[in-house]
C-alpha cells in the first residue's frame, strides 16, 4: 500500500518534469525560428534588392529618364526667372546658383548612364549573352541617381532666385581714372579711415563744382565693399531741390522695399524698420546743398542706429556742418601734372607729341587741375585740327569760351548754380566784384570792403569796422562754398578765384542785367568799343601803346570803374569824366599824369576813391568830392594836400608813400580809421601837442596806424581808450622800423625809440593801451627802469 502511494507519487513529479523539459523546448525552439527568420529577412531583402537591379533594369533607367526630364523643366523655369533678374542688374542668390550647377551635373551623369545601357543592349543584339554584372550595376546607378534627381526637384522651390542690385554705378563703376593720382589716393584713405572709426557716424566729403566728390564717394563705396565693411550700401542723389519722396524711392529700391504706404511719414518708418535690420549698412548722399531732415526720410543715425554710417558730398562746408557731420574732408583740384596726364587720356594725345609750351599744354593749365574742366574740354577737342586748338586757348584766356562745345552747358552752368544757391544776397555782387581783379591775383579783402561800401552793398552798417566785418563774413561764406580759395600773399589778407570759377564768374557778371566789362587780362592798346550804355563796372588793364583816353565817353549807369596801367605816361582828356555821374567807386593804379582832370568835380556820387602808383603833382581838385567816403592814395603823391581836410564826409584815410601834415585832419569830424605814413613837421611851425590836438578829430577814431618822429606830435587829449585797433611808432628813424605790412594791420602794435622822451610817453596817457597791445618795441636805453614804470 505504501509502495502503491510512493508509486503513484513518483508517476506524477515524473510527468510534471517532462512537461517542463517541452515547454522549454518549445520556447527555444520559438527562440530558433524567430532569429532565422530574422536572419532570413536580412539576408533574404538585401538579395533581392540585388536581384530585382537585374530585374527591373530598364524600368529603373526609364524612371530615371523620366525623371530628368521633369527635373529639366524645373530647371528651365528657374533659369527664366535668374534671367530676368540680371537683366534688372539684381544678384543672384548663391543657393540658385549652386542648385543650377547640381542639375547640371546631375544631367551629365543621367546622359552617361544612358549612353551606358545603349552600349549594354547593343552587345546582347550581336548574339552575345547579356552580361549581368553590367546590367547589375548599371541599373543600381540609375535608382541611385533617380533618388538624388527627386532631392533635386523638391529643392527647387525658392522663395526668390535674386537680391536687389547695388546702386548704379557706386559698386559696378570704377574710377580707375583717379586712382593712379596721389592727391587723390591720400584723400581716399583718410575717407576710408574716418568710415572705419566707431566714434565717426557721419562724414561730409567737401569742394567745389566738379571736383570730383562723386567720383570720390563711388570709390570709396566699391572699396567698402571690396573689404565687406558693411552688409549693404545705399546711395541718393539729393540735388538742389530735394524731394524726400524721390531719397526715399532711391534708398528703397536698393533694399528691395516696396512702399504701399501712401504718407511721407507711413514710408519714412518702413524704411527705418528695414534700415534697423541691416547691422552694417552705409548710407551715401550725394550733392547736398542744404540741411536735409534725416528722420522726415526714415534713416536713423547715430545712437538710434550705431550701425549706420553716412557719407554725404556738399559744394558748402557749412551744410555739412548743419547736418551734424563728425569729419568734413575737402577735396581740393588735381595736381599739374595728374591734370595734364587726366587731360591727355581724355583728349587722345600720344606720350612725348607735346611739349612743355604745346598750345595742348597750355589749354589743359587754363583748366586750373578742375577734372570737370579737363574732361569737358578734352572731349570737345579730341581729334581736332590745330586751329581749333588754338581758337580754344584764345577763347578760354579772354575767358568767353562759350563757342567751345560743352563749356557752357556741363561746367558753366554746373558751377553756377552754387552762386545762385548762395543764402546771402549780398555775397553774390562780393562774388562779381572779385572778377574785376586780373587772373591768377591775390584779392584784398579790404579792396573788397572799400568798394562794397562805395557801391553801398552792405544794409544796416554804419561804421567801416561793421562793414568789413560783413565782408570777412561773406568771404568765409564764399570759401565755404569753394567760390573762392585762400589767397597767397604774405603781406595782406587775400582770396584767389579759380581760374574756370573766375571765368564762370565773368560770363554771369557780363549779362544785360549786371552789366560788367572784364578786360584787365591782357594790356588793350585801345579803349574797347562797345556799347557802353548797359556798364555798371568796368576793369580795364591799359598798354603802354594806349597814349590817351577817347573824348567824351558816355557811362549813364557805370558806378565802379577801375583802371590799370603800366607805369605809362596817359593824358586824360578834362572832359573824361563828364559821362559818368553816377560812379560811386574809382580806381587807378600805375597812370602817370600830372593832375587829375577837372571832370572829376562831377563825381558828385563818388564814394571811394583808391590812387595807387600814380605820379602825381597835384590832386587838390579831390577836396571837392565831399561825399567821399574812402580816400586811399599810396604812392602817388609827396604831400597830402590840404584840401583833403574839406572831406567832411571821410571815414577812411588811407595814406602813405609821402609826407603827411597834421593840420590837414582839421575837418575830418567823421574820421573812423587813420592809415597814415610819417606825420613831418609843418613848415615854420615846432612840435606842439597842444596845436596837434586840436586840430586832430578824435570822436569817432577807433583805428590808427601812424608813425611820428616825436612824442611832441602826440595830442594831450587823445582818448585812446576808444581805440580798437592800433599801430602806432613813436620816435626814431625811419630805418630802424620793420616794414609794416597790412597783415600788421589786425595786429595792435606799439613801437617805442629814443629814451629820453620816454618820461613824456609815460605822462601822455598811451599807457592804457598796453593791456590791448600785442606787440611792443623798445628802443631805449636804462629798459628796466622804463619797463618798471610801464607796469607801475
Amino acid at each position: 500500500m505504501l509502495w502503491s502511494s510512493f508509486d503513484l507519487v513518483s508517476s506524477g513529479r515524473t510527468h510534471r518534469l517532462f512537461k517542463k523539459k517541452r515547454e522549454k523546448r518549445k520556447i527555444a525552439m520559438e527562440i530558433v525560428v524567430s532569429i532565422s527568420a530574422k536572419i532570413g529577412e536580412y539576408l533574404v531583402a538585401p538579395i533581392a534588392r540585388q536581384f530585382g537591379y537585374l530585374v527591373s533594369f530598364s524600368s529603373n533607367i526609364e524612371n530615371l529618364r523620366e525623371q530628368v526630364e521633369k527635373l529639366d523643366e524645373k530647371r528651365d523655369d528657374v533659369q527664366l526667372l535668374v534671367d530676368a533678374a540680371r537683366r534688372n542688374v539684381e544678384t543672384i542668390r548663391q543657393d540658385v546658383e549652386g542648385w543650377l550647377n547640381r542639375v547640371d551635373e546631375i544631367k551629365r551623369d543621367a546622359s552617361t548612364i544612358f549612353e551606358e545601357k545603349d552600349e549594354i543592349q547593343k552587345g546582347s543584339l550581336n548574339g552575345c549573352c547579356p552580361n549581368l554584372k553590367s546590367r547589375y550595376l548599371l541599373s543600381r546607378k540609375a535608382k541611385k541617381k533617380t533618388h538624388d534627381v527627386l532631392k533635386l526637384q523638391d529643392d527647387s522651390k525658392f522663395d526668390r532666385v535674386s537680391n536687389p542690385a547695388h546702386p548704379i554705378g557706386i559698386i559696378s563703376s570704377s574710377t580707375g581714372g583717379y586712382r593712379g593720382f596721389g592727391s587723390r589716393i591720400s584723400t581716399t584713405k583718410e575717407v576710408m579711415e574716418a568710415l572705419k572709426n566707431e566714434q565717426i557716424n557721419m562724414i561730409g566729403i567737401c569742394g567745389m563744382g566738379g571736383v570730383g566728390k562723386t567720383t570720390m564717394v563711388k570709390e570709396v563705396a566699391k572699396i567698402a565693399q571690396d573689404e565687406k565693411l558693411f552688409d549693404e550700401i545705399v546711395i541718393a542723389v539729393v540735388s538742389q531741390n530735394p524731394n524726400l519722396e524721390k531719397i526715399q524711392d532711391e534708398i528703397a529700391d536698393t533694399l528691395g522695399v516696396k512702399f504701399e504706404e501712401k504718407s511721407l511719414h507711413g514710408r519714412a518708418s518702413k524704411l527705418r524698420e528695414r534700415l534697423m535690420n541691416s547691422k552694417r549698412i552705409f548710407v551715401i548722399l550725394d550733392d547736398v546743398w542744404s540741411r536735409l531732415d534725416l528722420e522726415a526720410i526714415g534713416i536713423p543715425f547715430g545712437d538710434d542706429h550705431k550701425g549706420c554710417k553716412i557719407v554725404l558730398t556738399s559744394r558748402n562746408e557749412g551744410v555739412c556742418d548743419d547736418m551734424g557731420t563728425k569729419k568734413n574732408i575737402p577735396i581740393g583740384i588735381l595736381l599739374e601734372e595728374e591734370a595734364w596726364n587726366l587731360f591727355k587720356d581724355i583728349a587722345g594725345i600720344s606720350i612725348g607729341t607735346a611739349g612743355p609750351n604745346s598750345v595742348e599744354r597750355l589749354v589743359a593749365k587754363e583748366c586750373q587741375g578742375l577734372p570737370l574742366a579737363i574732361v569737358t574740354l578734352g572731349s570737345a577737342l579730341k581729334n581736332r585740327n590745330k586751329r581749333t586748338w588754338e581758337d580754344a586757348l584764345q577763347q578760354l584766356k579772354k575767358s568767353i569760351a562759350v563757342n567751345i562745345r560743352g563749356v557752357q552747358v556741363k561746367v558753366f552752368s554746373h558751377l553756377e548754380l552754387s552762386y545762385n544757391y548762395l543764402e546771402s544776397e549780398e555775397a553774390k555782387p562780393c562774388f562779381l566784384i572779385c572778377s574785376l581783379f586780373p587772373e591768377d591775383s591775390n584779392i584784398p579783402i579790404e579792396d573788397l570792403v572799400r568798394y562794397g561800401m562805395g557801391l553801398e552793398l552792405f544794409k544796416g552798417t554804419s561804421t567801416v569796422e561793421e562793414a568789413r566785418n560783413r565782408v570777412h563774413a561773406m568771404v568765409e561764406e564764399l570759401k565755404r562754398c569753394y567760390l573762392l580759395l585762400d589767397g597767397t600773399s604774405k603781406q595782406e589778407q587775400c582770396v584767389k578765384m579759380h581760374d574756370v570759377v573766375r571765368d564762370v564768374a565773368i560770363s554771369i557778371a557780363s549779362r544785360d542785367e549786371h552789366g560788367f566789362m572784364v578786360k584787365c587780362d591782357e594790356a588793350l592798346k585801345e579803349w574797347p568799343k562797345k556799347d557802353s550804355s548797359r556798364h555798371y563796372a568796368i576793369s580795364l588793364r591799359c598798354s603802354s601803346e594806349m597814349h590817351g583816353f577817347p573824348d567824351h565817353l558816355n557811362y549813364p549807369k557805370l558806378q565802379l570803374l577801375k583802371l590799370e596801367c603800366d607805369r605809362c605816361l596817359h593824358k586824360i582828356p578834362d572832359d573824361f569824366f563828364v559821362g559818368m555821374k553816377e560812379l560811386k567807386v574809382l580806381a587807378l593804379s600805375g597812370m602817370l599824369v600830372a593832375t587829375l582832370p577837372v571832370s572829376v568835380r562831377c563825381l558828385t556820387n563818388l564814394r571811394t576813391l583808391s590812387l595807387s602808383n600814380c605820379e602825381l603833382r597835384d590832386v587838390s581838385i579831390i577836396g571837392e568830392l565831399r561825399n567821399l567816403q574812402i580816400l586811399r592814395i599810396k604812392r602817388s603823391i609827396e604831400v597830402l594836400p590840404k584840401e583833403v581836410g574839406q572831406l567832411a564826409s571821410l571815414k577812411l584815410l588811407d595814406w602813405s608813400g609821402g609826407k603827411f601834415l597834421p593840420s590837414v585832419l582839421s575837418g575830418l569830424s567823421k574820421l573812423e580809421e587813420l592809415y597814415t605814413g610819417r606825420v613831418m613837421r609843418e613848415e615854420g611851425k615846432e612840435p606842439s601837442n597842444a596845436s596837434v590836438a586840436t586840430l586832430m578829430p578824435w570822436s569817432h577814431l577807433t583805428t590808427l596806424d601812424v608813425s611820428m618822429t616825436s612824442f611832441r606830435y602826440l595830442p594831450n587829449d587823445i582818448p585812446f581808450g576808444n581805440l580798437k585797433k592800433f599801430n602806432i611808432r613813436i620816435g626814431g628813424y625811419k630805418n630802424e622800423w620793420r616794414r609794416v605790412n597790412e597783415w600788421d594791420r589786425v595786429k595792435n602794435q606799439l613801437a617805442l625809440a629814443n629814451g629820453d622822451d620816454l618820461s613824456v610817453f609815460v605822462d601822455s596817457g598811451i599807457t592804457v593801451l598796453l593791456n590791448r597791445t600785442e606787440t611792443l618795441e623798445l628802443y631805449t636805453k636804462g629798459l628796466m627802469n622804463v619797463l618798471y614804470d610801464l607796469d607801475n
